[in-house]
């Protein structure tokens, strides 16, 4: 394992994904790679229950790490991973905010009647059963777990944000360590993983639009094209 994303969900985790790839030749594991082998959620079942997993076998063929849920193991992933190097990928708080608001977590039912549509696709539907134990990881373990159910509290949830990356500032040693904006380029991303800096641009995804269109398909229509 080369490098750890840290940084949490819709803070240009897509974007570093696609430079990581780019710059190691390899593959990056990112949650639109658990939705399209949802399998692999096991492992991180198994690690919250019994504080132990299989690292190696849910980072099989992937060489880097970033976005959820990856970016909340990073304690025991330093441990596990020494040699790796880290990258806390952070953006303005109330951007942050609105986008999660506006997108992954359109995913978690608000209501009767979303948990009704979710429960009809879950019968209809064989994608949404497929990543079914997947959403539901993600209800309990970031909705429940790091959220304490209470990201709709706006206040709540960006201090939860702000903590997280103090935390891990605190956790993982300087050295180790790059807290990185995505709209800052290949320059400081590079400099400190100590490769060449490539001639292409930087990968600036603003997926936030097609994202929505791809989750609407699967939240309404039980269609999977993550």
């Amino acid at each position: 394992m080369k490098v750890i994303g840290t940084g949490l969900g819709r803070t240009g985790t897509m974007s570093l994904k696609k430079a990581l790839e780019q710059l190691y030749g390899g593959k990056c594991f990112h949650m639109t790679e658990l939705l399209n082998q949802p399998k692999r959620i096991k492992y991180l079942k198994a690690f919250e229950k019994n504080g132990t997993t299989d690292w190696a076998a849910l980072f099989e063929g992937f060489n880097t790490v970033t976005d959820y849920p990856i970016c909340l193991y990073y304690e025991t992933l330093l441990e596990k991973y020494p040699d790796a190097k880290f990258v806390h990928t952070i953006r303005d708080p109330e951007k942050w905010y609105a986008s999660v608001r506006e997108t992954i977590y359109r995913g978690k039912p608000k209501n009767v009647k979303e948990g009704l549509r979710l429960f009809y696709n879950l019968v209809r539907s064989s994608d949404m059963r497929k990543v079914a134990p997947v959403f539901q990881y993600n209800d309990k373990v970031i909705w429940g777990k790091q959220f304490q159910n209470k990201f709709e509290d706006k206040a709540f949830a960006i201090d939860t944000y702000l903590a997280h990356t103090e935390r891990v500032k605190t956790i993982i040693p300087k050295d180790k360590l790059l807290v990185f904006s995505v709209k800052d380029g290949w320059n400081p991303l590079c400099t400190f993983l100590n490769l060449p800096i490539p001639e292409t641009p930087f990968p600036q995804t603003h997926q936030r639009k097609t994202f929505n269109v791809k989750m609407d398909r699967l939240i309404m229509d039980g269609v999977l094209e993550m």
